[in-house]
């Protein structure tokens, strides 16, 4: 999208534990930080996306818990 860059992720599935807690981080963090990008720049997709996931985002008033 636009000019995003992207580094690439590597990771070493030989099914250790550290390995499997590794993958869950990368799965997880990877598309969610395309989603915090995307919510930050108001697409409304992306903050419903947000606030389904449970994405905690300050700078987006729809992540934020009420009370």
């Amino acid at each position: 999208m636009g000019f995003s860059q992207h580094a690439g992720m590597v990771i070493v599935c030989d099914g250790t534990d550290e390995a499997a807690a590794r993958i869950r981080r990368v799965l997880h963090n990877d598309p969610a930080t395309g989603v915090m990008r995307h919510a930050d720049a108001g697409y409304d997709l992306a903050v419903e996306c947000a606030v389904e996931q449970g994405l905690n985002l300050p700078m987006v008033a729809a992540t934020q818990g009420k009370g």
